[in-house]
């Protein structure tokens, strides 16, 4: 597995400090390298919360997190290999999606070629 999720949770101080609020329960996930996956749930189910500790934004209170084998709990956002696309379509509303898809990739400094196959991919499988 490339991306695995054992038994996270992540708990939050309640308001003013009283108390605790459970985002993730006992989370597990299983993923391969390449494969597509979506959460979908109702809000406040806590998918942003796994997404942000995924990227590395929020760090779990209690399980592990692995990528490609290793445990990435503690390691910062600029150090993990992946992006996260918010609940807003545009990262930066006055792009296109197409720019805004592509902002990573430019970040990185991919040939611009390479760019416009792989933003043209991702975007071929949505509508």
């Amino acid at each position: 597995m490339y991306l695995v999720l054992e038994d996270v949770y992540k708990v939050f101080a309640g308001r003013g400090g009283v108390g605790e609020v459970t985002a993730v329960n006992n989370v597990s996930l299983h993923i391969e390298k390449g494969e597509f996956v979506t959460l979908l749930g109702p809000s406040g189910c806590g998918k942003t919360t796994t997404l942000r500790m995924i990227a590395g934004f929020e760090f779990p209170t209690s399980g592990n997190i692995r990528l490609d084998g290793t445990i990435i709990n503690d390691l910062p956002p600029h150090k993990r290999d992946m992006s996260m696309v918010f609940q807003s379509y545009a990262i930066f509303p006055h792009l296109t999606v197409f720019e805004n898809v592509a902002y990573g990739l430019r970040v990185k400094r991919l040939p611009k070629a390479e760019i416009d196959e792989r933003v043209a991919r991702v975007l071929g499988l949505v509508e």
